[in-house]
């Protein structure tokens, strides 16, 4: 995730980019508009990991108070300097426990120990979040596409053994798989797209029907240049953008040990 982005702050040029850094230090100084951009920054995505972690009819209410919990801490002197991304998800994802936890509290029950086990982040809700969008994905591909997936990355199987199968050679095997693979994940990222409101307008529509693409850079050029001139004066488009693009990292990046 990029930490820059035009705003207007106290003080600055607005030509100019301003990280998360200097936006906290002007919000510990008092100046509500750094905080306002950081807010407008990543709000998005603090809605979205709100929603994964089973925040669904909360998630407006986890988000407002995890922001208002690191904005108390800034104007005490305390809180994030730098990382302001990471401390924030990090009080998301406690106050999501703490809510999962207190439902979990308040469910009728005779059974005590049951009452009081720990609740894990989301209640599970990650998982299903992340399989639903998969399963998503999945079923929007050409059925050509699905058939080779399915045979190769749930099956087992071969390329070549798939050859009488797709009438096509080893190496044409191989070809589909590369392109069924990359608009897999393509179409995973579309689905971490917030839909347009009906009051949005057709442009900011249109540009989030391409973001993914964008992001992949598979989009063509006209449909690049049209993104490239939506973004800088969109501030929801650009913040969707900027989270397609952390998504898009976090599938690149080998499993953790």
């Amino acid at each position: 995730m990029q930490d820059v982005d035009l705003v207007n702050v106290p003080g600055a040029d607005r030509s100019v980019e301003v990280d998360d850094g200097v936006l906290l230090a002007q919000a510990r100084d008092g100046h509500a508009e750094a905080y306002a951009a950081l807010f407008t920054r990543y709000s998005y995505a603090a809605h979205r990991l709100a929603r994964n972690l089973g925040q669904y009819e909360d998630a407006e209410d986890v988000v407002a108070e995890s922001f208002a919990r690191v904005l108390d801490l800034v104007r005490r002197g305390k809180g994030p300097e730098t990382a302001f991304r990471a401390y924030l998800f990090t009080t998301i994802r406690h106050e999501s426990a703490r809510r999962a936890k207190a439902r979990k509290r308040v469910t009728p029950t005779d059974d005590v120990a049951k009452i009081d086990q720990p609740v894990p982040f989301g209640d599970g809700q990650l998982d299903g979040f992340e399989r639903a969008a998969i399963r998503a994905a999945y079923e929007s591909l050409p059925p050509r596409w699905r058939t080779v997936l399915w045979h190769l990355d749930v099956d087992g199987r071969k390329p070549h053994e798939l050859v009488s199968l797709l009438d096509l050679s080893p190496n044409g095997v191989s070809a589909l798989v590369y392109r069924a693979r990359n608009g897999l994940r393509e179409a995973y990222l579309q689905q971490h797209v917030k839909s347009a409101a009906p009051e949005d307008s057709r442009s900011c529509r249109d540009v989030r029907a391409k973001l993914s693409a964008f992001v992949r850079r598979t989009a063509s050029a006209r449909d690049q240049e049209k993104v490239h001139g939506h973004l800088p004066v969109c501030r929801e488009c650009m913040s969707i953008y900027l989270d397609l693009q952390e998504v898009d990292q976090e599938v690149a990046a080998p499993p953790s040990s």
